[in-house]
């Protein structure tokens, strides 16, 4: 049977919808609630899998903050500009072994994207070079500064 799969703007989704994305992206530590509520204003482009009330997984394409998109290149060292970069891949969390691959095929598709992932996160960091994108610069410490994070671009 073929997983449901919802994927527009979040502006085409209802306000529970939205509760429902931010509560799973919140628990998995990957946005605080007021950069969150912000960048939603962005219209960004939101993927459910699974139905909407209880998906088995999220993610999303970004359109970041330009502060923080040069702070992140910054950090890493990138030789890449982020004036270059409109989109961010992120917000990917899979509640379902076997969820992630699927999601970060869908998220990535495009080109000059970028996406920050946590060192430790070697699973993201496979699915990230398996849809194209590669390490930029070094790792740098989180701005909360609880985990170092790597920054990958898809050119």
């Amino acid at each position: 049977m073929e997983t449901e799969i919802q994927y527009r703007l979040a502006s085409e989704f209802s306000s529970e919808e939205i509760t429902v994305f931010k509560k799973i992206v919140m628990e998995a530590g990957e946005v605080s609630p007021d950069t969150f509520d912000s960048l939603i204003l962005k219209q960004p482009r939101l993927l459910f899998v699974g139905n909407t009330s209880n998906p088995v997984g999220v993610g999303a394409l970004k359109v970041p903050n330009d502060s923080y998109k040069k702070r992140v290149f910054a950090s890493a060292g990138s030789s890449y500009d982020s004036a270059d970069f409109d989109v961010e891949l992120g917000w990917v969390v899979s509640r379902q072994s076997g969820k992630g691959s699927r999601m970060a095929a869908l998220l990535a598709e495009g080109t000059r994207l970028y996406a920050t992932v946590r060192e430790e996160n070697l699973h993201m960091q496979h699915l990230l070079e398996k849809n194209g994108f590669r390490q930029s610069g070094n790792h740098y410490l989180s701005k909360d500064r609880k985990y170092y994070l790597l920054l990958f671009v898809k050119l």
